[in-house]
């Protein structure tokens, strides 16, 4: 192995000193680190690898996700398949060339992406790290170079066994962090093999400081390398997530293009081609073009086959990252932004207090803090509502202490969209909500069990008061809201949740489960479940989602169950039954249908497909309440319809009729549930 002067200099230099009171920087971990960037600067120096072709086959994703604290996988936007040819010729030339490359888009909007998220890293970033053309991080310090001495501390961790292409190897890890947190620099862990100090694994997220986009939340890689030949490191599996979000105003939906690839097929025989001496790094297919010869799979089977909605991996480099620079805020947004949860937490529009406004604002501090308030106001009731949460995360477990003044809906879930109601409250006087004012105080403990189960434990003092009708539509005429008011309660909640994998419709199973117990002017207990789940039949899916609430004798009025209508019993009337108990479930046969594709702009489309959906329903409610407009079903209510899902399923169209007694045919139309969380 032939070695530089540089480098020769290099393995002389001693160890940077120890931090006092610290286990970083010592001579062992010193030694390891000079022997990795030596071999690192020529991993090559056998002469006998002159250059090479692999073959990376890879997806690139485009997810979206929303929601107050993001409590659901992300949705499935846009999926990339694509095969590159890779070239390589000592001492350092490499060129990509896309040779297969199909897309499909799943909601109606699409996505461009920097040409080097189409392709694989074939030097570990080489002394500097550059993503997205620079435009994302440019300039970032590698660790395992020689500018890395003098930035990065390092900390001998465990010894750990990989399993690679070519077998099990065991491996030193290595825990990064910048010395100066101001800097362009990487945080993360290093997988050195344990007699040669070769780089196995790296994965490593970013400080804020290395982010050129303020618009990007953060950015998370893992490379991993086997050996192959029984000489040579090379590129076998890579990942990676890039998460935005926008950067003035704090909003709960971020965007994700994910990349994973995996390269094999090495060819050591195969020269360079002469024509790619001079074509631009990542070249091949400007676009993606179909071909079914190279395709076997649909695309949407692969995409999902590759798990795009697993984050895990993801989620523990981040952990890691935050707590090797202890708790600081490793995201490239600014850390104060004014912000809400929904858009109808910015102006919306309900009968008891007409036109409504608010805004939000949002700090995060380092050391896992956050701090939110909002302030609201009702023209027409001239009601001030206002909130104030703190929030502190520590690994799994999130603590908040909150306390609010709040006119909201009584109900545990919404039937319509903040923004659909608003509109047929204003234009139609149709008011689906039933409204209460919440004075609360409380503290609440949410624990991720795993990637699936949560855990919800809170302890609150609510007060509820009732409202009156205070605005008028511009059409038509309101109707009374009722009496809900119910007084103080002290209460503790438990629920449990178990979230889905990514893609209801595919198979895939949620469930929630609720018990309240209250005391006040009465004592009581409340028991609630929701599920949503979906299976294969031959052609589509059947999907089944259920409601169910059981309250004991002197449930209060604002706790009670209600159905009937949208999101229960499509072609019922709107909540007319309800009380102390109720038991709900619908039936869906859903089915593709191919539409004509509309254009919405270079990169967005209405889609190619659409849903039909034949559904029945059945429902009963019993325990009636005095002094409710909902009352004791009278034995079980039950509807059949037809749903439509459109714009890739953004939009849900139901026509719905009842089978007992006389009714019309119901149609409603709304955004598709799933994004209601922000609208």
């Amino acid at each position: 192995m032939r070695c530089s002067p540089a480098l020769l200099a290099l393995l002389l230099l001693p160890a940077p000193s120890a931090l006092p009171g610290q286990q970083w920087n010592d001579p062992r971990v010193g030694e390891l680190i000079r022997r990795a960037i030596a071999l690192r600067e020529t991993p090559f120096a056998d002469t006998t690898l002159r250059h090479y072709r692999s073959l990376a086959h890879g997806f690139v994703f485009f997810l979206a996700q929303f929601g107050r604290g993001f409590p659901d996988p992300p949705r499935l936007g846009k999926a990339d398949e694509l095969e590159v040819e890779v070239y390589w010729e000592a001492p350092n030339l490499s060129k990509q060339r896309i040779v297969g490359w199909r897309d499909e888009s799943y909601l109606p909007y699409g996505m461009n992406y920097h040409r080097d998220h189409l392709g694989i890293v074939t030097n570990n970033y080489g002394p500097v790290i550059r993503i997205g053309d620079g435009d994302e991080v440019r300039d970032a310090v590698h660790p395992l170079s020689l500018p890395g001495l003098g930035e990065y501390d390092f900390a001998l961790g465990d010894t750990l066994t990989l399993r690679p292409r070519e077998g099990p190897i065991e491996v030193l890890t290595v825990q990064v962090r910048p010395r100066n947190f101001q800097r362009p620099l990487v945080v993360g862990t290093l997988y050195l093999e344990r007699h040669t100090a070769a780089l196995v694994r790296f994965q490593f997220s970013f400080t804020p400081a290395a982010y050129r986009d303020k618009g990007l939340e953060d950015i998370s890689v893992v490379l991993e390398q086997s050996f192959y030949e029984g000489r040579w490191w090379l590129p076998y599996r890579q990942e990676i997530e890039i998460r935005r979000r926008a950067s003035v105003f704090d909003f709960p939906a971020r965007g994700i293009i994910r990349g994973r690839w995996e390269i094999g097929d090495y060819d050591f025989t195969a020269t360079f081609p002469d024509q790619l001496r001079s074509a631009t790094e990542y070249g091949g297919l400007p676009a993606p073009r179909p071909d079914t010869t190279r395709w076997t799979t649909p695309l949407r089977t692969a995409a999902e086959g590759a798990e795009p909605f697993d984050r895990r991996e993801f989620d523990e480099i981040k952990a890691k990252a935050e707590d090797l620079v202890a708790r600081r805020v490793l995201e490239g947004m600014p850390h104060t932004r004014l912000g809400t949860t929904a858009v109808s937490d910015l102006v919306r529009v309900n009968r008891v207090q007409g036109l409504a406004l608010g805004l939000g604002s949002a700090h995060r501090i380092n050391g896992g803090y956050e701090v939110r308030g909002t302030f609201g106001y009702g023209l027409s009731d001239r009601r001030v509502t206002a909130a104030l949460a703190a929030t502190l995360v520590r690994g799994p477990a999130e603590w908040t202490a909150d306390a609010r003044r709040a006119v909201r809906d009584f109900a545990d879930q919404p039937v319509v969209s903040g923004a659909v109601n608003s509109l047929l409250a204003q234009e139609a006087g149709k008011d689906l909500g039933d409204y209460i004012l919440a004075e609360e105080i409380g503290l609440a403990l949410r624990r991720k069990l795993d990637s699936r189960w949560t855990l919800d434990l809170a302890a609150r003092w609510e007060r509820s008061s009732s409202l009156v009708t205070a605005a008028s539509p511009v059409r038509n005429q309101y109707r009374a809201n009722p009496d809900l008011g119910s007084g103080s309660y002290g209460l503790g909640r438990v629920g449990l949740s178990l979230r889905s994998r990514g893609a209801i419709e595919r198979g895939d199973f949620t469930a929630q489960l609720g018990l309240e117990g209250g005391s006040g002017p009465t004592d009581y207990l409340r028991l609630s479940f929701r599920s949503d789940g979906a299976v294969p039949a031959g052609e589509g899916h059947l999907r089944l989602r259920t409601v169910a609430g059981l309250g004991s004798d002197r449930l209060p009025r604002a706790r009670s169950f209600v159905m009937g209508g949208r999101g229960t019993l499509p072609g019922e009337t709107h909540r007319g039954y309800g009380g102390r108990a109720i038991l709900t479930a619908q039936l869906e046969w859903r089915l593709g249908v191919p539409v004509p594709a509309v254009g919405l702009g270079p990169f967005a489309s209405t889609g190619k497909r659409a849903i039909l959906a034949p559904f029945m329903g059945i429902g009963w409610a019993g325990g009636r309440i005095e002094g409710l407009p909902w009352v004791p079903s009278d034995g079980s209510r039950a509807v059949v319809g037809l749903a439509g899902e459109l714009l890739q399923g953004l939009i849900r169209i139901e026509a719905g009729k009842r089978l007992r007694g006389r009714g019309v045919i119901q149609i409603t139309a709304d955004i598709a549930p799933e994004w209601w969380p922000i609208l």
